[in-house]
């Protein structure tokens, strides 16, 4: 009686550990893990996850790309990786009305992280900080995975009514929150 219970009860797990090991890589998505919900018209610190490499390569280059409103773009430094900026577009190098004024940097528009490499069988944690826009709602941050000659593009966004689980390649999502901002 012992040993029969014993293998339904190695059956159950191992049916079990099948369903879980079949689950985790509709879940390995880059995208963001910290920061996920702020709140709108302050600051705050996201962190976005790099669960895995490219079919086997290893990652070496993140690129974020910055939506609008977003601004006072901070990226974390990581020891092993180079960061890189480049201005919003729509930004480029603003006139000065007064020449006695500094000029004003245009806004981030894109943040990227190169180096590592980080292997395919581990992750890595990018962060950087930002300023949000005070209206509630959802902010799409598309994100390039560079491992190499290969990319992985993390760049959908739900249409109406689509949830973002419904999508292959989902951007990375901060919602923006309604609340009172600390020191105001």
């Amino acid at each position: 009686m012992k040993s029969h219970l014993s293998r339904r009860l190695v059956g159950a797990m191992s049916g079990a550990t099948l369903l879980v090991a079949m689950a985790v890589p509709a879940s390995a998505h880059v995208g963001i893990i910290d920061g996920s919900a702020v709140i709108g018209g302050g600051s705050a610190q996201i962190t976005f996850r790099v669960p895995h490499g490219c079919d086997g390569a290893a990652t070496d280059a993140i690129e974020v790309l910055i939506p609008e409103g977003v601004t006072s773009v901070q990226p974390k430094w990581m020891a092993g990786w180079t960061i890189e900026t480049e201005p919003r577009a729509a930004a480029a190098a603003s006139e000065v009305p007064d020449a006695s004024m500094e000029p004003v940097e245009p806004e981030v528009g894109i943040v990227r992280w190169t180096g590592g490499p980080l292997p395919d069988s581990l992750y890595l944690d990018f962060q950087m900080r930002a300023a949000f826009p005070e209206t509630p709602g959802d902010l799409y941050f598309p994100i390039l995975q560079r491992c190499g000659d290969a990319e992985e593009a993390w760049i959908q966004v739900p249409g109406a009514g689509q949830s973002p689980d419904e999508l292959d390649r989902p951007a990375g999502v901060v919602t923006i929150v309604e609340g009172e901002v600390e020191g105001h």
